[in-house]
């Protein structure tokens, strides 16, 4: 039993050990357009650890819904969006979220986002703690 007890301690030290190295930085959000309900938002995501991890979803009470999006250019040269389901990062790597590439594309806004307003999101991952991420509204220039 004592096994057991030490095993479970080992494994939830290890899964806040993890999370602890996940680190967001540079996190904002431009204003939602007048007339539109949807938004977009961005950050850098660095990994510290030593092994991947892989980001699958966003939770937040500011919309309806959230996804990671990136823009992709398609074989007739328009700029597109699509869902990313899974995002890995490698160890000691970093993703930069940004206009024109990755982003966090917000569904259905409930409140329309105002430039010095925040934005609180979660990030949730396959193998590590979800991460609470408050990203201010700031101006597109």
């Amino acid at each position: 039993m004592k096994q057991l007890v030490v095993g479970l301690v080992c494994l939830l030290l290890s899964v806040s050990v993890q999370a602890a190295q996940v680190e967001v930085t540079e996190a904002w959000v431009k204003p939602t357009i007048p007339g539109t309900v949807n938004g977009a938002g961005y950050m850098v995501v660095r990994n510290h650890g030593d092994k991947a991890v892989t980001l699958r979803g966003i939770e937040t009470a500011a919309a309806r819904a959230a996804e990671v999006h990136q823009h992709v250019t398609g074989e007739d040269g328009m700029m597109r969006m699509r869902r990313v389901p899974e995002l890995v990062i490698g160890p000691n790597e970093s993703v930069t979220f940004e206009p024109g590439g990755y982003h966090v594309m917000f569904f259905g806004v409930k409140i329309p986002f105002k430039v010095g307003e925040e934005v609180a999101f979660q990030l949730q991952f396959a193998d590590a703690e979800a991460l609470t991420v408050n990203a201010e509204v700031r101006p597109l220039h």
